[in-house]
């Protein structure tokens, strides 16, 4: 796959003159942040859009099962599903597609070629690095932008470690609707990593991730109000969440059932529909690779 090989290469860097996050020079973030920061946060009340049910899951292409709104490598830890998106062709796969068509690439009965469009697989870095500037020329491609993004920030693709390209790319995503990039702008706002911190700011974003399905986003504004003593706001979020899937929600909501904060018939509700959730997205192939990345956590798979 064109990102398959960005962690064992995340120790690499470019000679870009790329300005590294961590160098101290926080100027140029700075002016990216303040652009990201023309937020109109008045219409942040409206409960109504909130706290309505999220969108659909979007389906892996292959296997036609919902994947996760949340679609990092590590999404498998917020409901057990993991996903690889495919530069070649802008899609994303579950890890249970990606990891059967390994073994059939294995056994020669298919070739090295991308599982969905069929493309040759991308090897080196900068064949890598090709491919993702190409697919982000691509008009609209929000999660192309997300995804280039995460690398500048995470120093792969032998790409320097460059926060200010990150937010860049990540503030082009969100403006096109990615929940994703939303989500990683309202983390560095909650953090202050990058950015100054600002908790307004980060649960603008939050909202936004949220409302587009994602899960992780949904249950840190659960928790950034539960710390506020809005308990209630908080055990909605929750309960969003868990019924999206995610197994660290449906604990919390649990906690609150016992502790009086959710009713039984909320309780409820939410564990059947966390099981219609998960059972949705729960296969025989998705069970195998959840095994073989619980060996090699991070790692990827095809070599």
């Amino acid at each position: 796959m064109s990102t398959s090989y960005e962690q064992k290469n995340s120790e690499h860097y470019c000679k870009d003159g790329a300005s590294d996050s961590t160098s101290g020079n926080t100027s140029n973030i700075d002016a990216v942040s303040d652009s990201i920061s023309r937020l109109d946060i008045s219409n942040d009340d409206d409960d109504d859009k909130l706290f309505a049910d999220p969108p659909p899951k979007e389906e892996c292409p292959i296997c036609l099962q919902p994947i996760p709104h949340a679609r990092d490598v590590s999404a498998g830890g917020i409901t057990g599903v993991d996903c690889l998106y495919q530069a070649c062709c802008g899609k994303i796969l579950c890890f249970g597609c990606v990891v059967a068509a390994n073994e059939e690439m294995k056994k020669g009965n298919m070739k090295r070629l991308c599982p969905f469009c069929r493309k040759p697989i991308a090897w080196s870095d900068k064949e890598c690095l090709k491919v993702y500037k190409d697919r982000v020329k691509l008009q609209g491609d929000a999660e192309a932008l997300y995804q280039l993004g995460c690398k500048y920030a995470g120093g792969l693709l032998g790409l320097r470690r460059n926060g200010e390209k990150a937010l860049e790319l990540w503030d082009r995503a969100a403006d096109l609707g990615s929940c994703n990039a939303h989500k990683n702008i309202a983390d560095q706002y909650y953090k202050g990593e990058r950015v100054e911190q600002d908790t307004d700011k980060a649960m603008h974003h939050y909202r936004l991730a949220a409302i587009g399905g994602h899960e992780m986003a949904r249950h840190n504004l659960g928790a950034i109000e539960y710390n506020k003593g809005n308990n209630e706001r908080a055990y909605k979020h929750y309960m969003i969440a868990a019924k999206a899937g995610m197994d660290n929600a449906l604990k919390v909501v649990g906690d609150g059932y016992k502790y009086g904060y959710v009713t039984k018939d909320e309780y409820a509700s939410t564990l059947r529909a966390y099981q219609v959730s998960v059972n949705e997205m729960k296969s025989k192939q998705r069970t195998i690779a959840a095994s073989v990345l619980g060996e090699k956590r991070v790692k990827m798979y095809l070599k």
